[in-house]
């Protein structure tokens, strides 16, 4: 289905960060050619078909009038190919949230035209892997506009692309799915944030910054995620602080494990030691045979097994941000919801067929219908010939997980006082800035020393993948993270000796309010007590640098401005001064042509400044 031409001349990365074209990422230049275009092209058309196909909410393309018709062509069809490249980074977990713009049209010596293009840069990830994703969609749009019959079935064309680009990239890709999340939520609140290599990033400049790594903070404490990773020293843990947690045994052999089933009152719970997602885990056992299946499938997923005392209720996932709750889920296995009107054979394959249509990337598991289905719905009466009423949920799995699915329900509004505080000491006593705590309850609402209630396991990061519901409170996560915004004040004074003193001057003033302000010139940098601070590279690079430094809360940036018109190493500053010489005398020269440059990185008239 994929036509194979070479689309892409060269994409040509910037050897440090520089933030152009009020574009909220860095920018590097890419340069590509179009292809054979028919002028009557049905753009209408491949917009729906981006839009069903790939869920892109297209903008507009930006046409200069003085284009003509051929030119106005190419250039419909570039648009697209960045915004569709772009979606496809984001697929393969590379964190590219604008399109970028188109910056000129060549015509070809031999055949089309060239385009070039700003597109956004993404430190730290390969260039080939840029170019993939660019070339992949060059090569779909210009596919379909020539052939739109041929990719009717997109279900083929997402096979193709994960084979071949989506699936490899991802594989050799550490950013998760959580911190993709976090910073497109970040991305959308206009919060600066950068790529520190190998998944880390940090989101806020300076003191206001907080850096994090697969859905984790830096802050969070490197043996409280260890433990927290390890469900039977998690529970020691949590113990020992007088918490409450299920009891339960250790076992490493068949044998031992059907020993303590019989010590142990039924019902049991058997599952691994590690790992997660609910693999392996076997709830009800209240027989002999039970046990022994139970313990041969955790045994699969991890050498050691636990076995405990089966808890009465349901799962109910309390997320702590910096000691605060910020929701409530109620987790409940993978259900089918009958119509009233079809089998709930007929039900599960509409479903399904719902799911499938969803694109790849972002599909829910399919429902099962497996014997532990039909056992499932067997136990709530029913089989897959029944036509329940409509609305009825059934459940085809005895618990919640990640392989199978599950259904989520809001109750952060029912959750009781006493339960909060519960998950809140859980996270303090592991150390954790962000956790997850699983409590086990029959009624979120009552307080759990009045009703049996259990503390199952701590995450250390949150699930904030496709279709969870966790993701609507992405704008609460950051808000409670970064409460000001990541930003700190970056001022920019034009001039020479007369500037520098003003940027004193002004840090003087920040000083008395107990900001730790720090002065970057073209030469050099100083403290937050004036004094020389010594750092390689330019000015660019020390001003990033400083942007970087936890106890930086404030920069000026002196500058004649020359090498400012290749733009600055950040998106916005937050205030602008042209100093003269002496009180009456001349700007510098050239001020205006750097001050019209830099005007462009001041905040929108209206929204505030730091």
């Amino acid at each position: 289905m994929l036509f194979f031409m070479t689309y892409i001349l060269e994409l040509q990365p910037a050897r440090s960060p520089v933030y152009r074209y009020g574009l909220s990422q860095p920018v590097q230049t890419l340069r590509f050619r179009s292809a054979a275009l028919a002028p009557d092209a049905d753009w209408q058309a491949a917009d729906a078909w981006l839009a069903a196909t790939f869920r892109l909410a297209l903008t507009p393309a930006a046409l200069d009038p003085l284009w003509t018709a051929g030119e106005q062509c190419v250039a419909q069809w570039a648009w697209r190919v960045l915004q569709l490249a772009a979606q496809l980074q984001r697929l393969a977990r590379i964190p590219v949230f604008t399109p970028g713009v188109i910056t000129r049209l060549l015509p070809a010596v031999a055949d089309g035209w060239q385009v070039e293009a700003a597109i956004a840069q993404v430190a730290y990830f390969p260039a080939a892997d840029v170019t993939r994703c660019y070339e992949a969609a060059a090569i779909v749009l210009s596919g379909y506009l020539a052939n739109p019959g041929h990719f009717a079935a997109s279900e083929v064309l997402y096979r193709q692309l994960e084979a071949t680009l989506i699936g490899p990239l991802c594989r050799h890709n550490p950013t998760d799915d959580t911190t993709l999340s976090l910073l497109a939520a970040a991305a959308a609140a206009k919060l600066p944030w950068q790529h520190l290599g190998q998944g880390g990033y940090q989101i806020g400049w300076g003191g206001h910054a907080r850096r994090l790594q697969q859905g984790g903070l830096a802050t969070d404490s490197m043996l409280g995620i260890q433990v927290s990773g390890n469900k039977v020293l998690t529970r020691r843990w949590l113990a020992s602080a007088g918490m409450p947690v299920p009891e339960q045994r250790l076992v490493a052999t068949e044998a031992d494990a059907v020993q303590v089933w019989r010590d142990m009152a039924a019902p049991l719970v058997f599952k691994p030691a590690s790992g997660e997602g609910g693999q392996g885990v076997s709830v009800d056992v209240a027989s002999e045979a039970d046990a022994r299946q139970a313990f041969r499938l955790a045994a699969t997923v991890a050498g050691e097994v636990i076995v405990e005392r089966q808890v009465a209720g349901d799962t109910h996932h309390l997320q702590v941000v910096d000691g605060e709750l910020l929701f409530v889920m109620r987790r409940r296995p993978a259900a089918l919801v009958a119509d009233g009107r079809h089998d709930l054979a007929h039900c599960l394959a509409a479903e399904n067929r719902r799911r499938q249509e969803e694109m790849l990337w972002w599909r829910l598991p399919p429902l099962p219908q497996d014997q532990v289905a039909t056992a499932c719905l067997a136990r709530q009466g029913h089989d897959w010939h029944s036509i329940p009423p409509a609305g009825t949920s059934l459940f085809l799995r005895d618990i919640p997980s990640n392989i199978d699915g599950a259904e989520d329900e809001d109750v952060t509004r029912l959750v009781h006082p006493d339960n909060i505080a519960l998950a809140c000491r859980a996270a303090r006593r592991l150390g954790l800035a962000m956790a997850g705590v699983d409590i086990i309850s029959p009624d979120i609402r009552r307080p759990w020393h009045e009703n049996g209630a259990v503390i199952n396991e701590v995450n250390h990061a949150p699930q904030l993948g496709a279709g969870t519901l966790y993701r609507r409170y992405l704008p609460a996560m950051l808000r409670q993270l970064w409460p000001a915004g990541g930003r700190i004040p970056v001022e920019v004074y034009l001039g020479a000796a007369a500037a520098l003193a003003t940027a004193r001057q002004r840090q003087a003033a920040w000083a008395a309010q107990g900001i730790s302000c720090f002065i970057c010139t073209d030469e050099f940098c100083l403290d937050a007590h004036g004094q020389p601070l010594a750092m390689t590279g330019d000015a660019a690079h020390r001003l990033q640098a400083l942007l970087l430094e936890p106890r930086v809360q404030a920069v000026l940036l002196v500058s004649n401005g020359r090498w400012l018109v290749a733009g600055l190493p950040l998106d916005r500053i937050s205030r602008l001064e042209v100093v003269a010489e002496t009180p009456c005398g001349q700007a510098p020269v050239d001020a205006g042509q750097w001050l019209a440059l830099l005007q462009a990185y001041l905040p929108p008239a209206g929204e505030a400044q730091q």
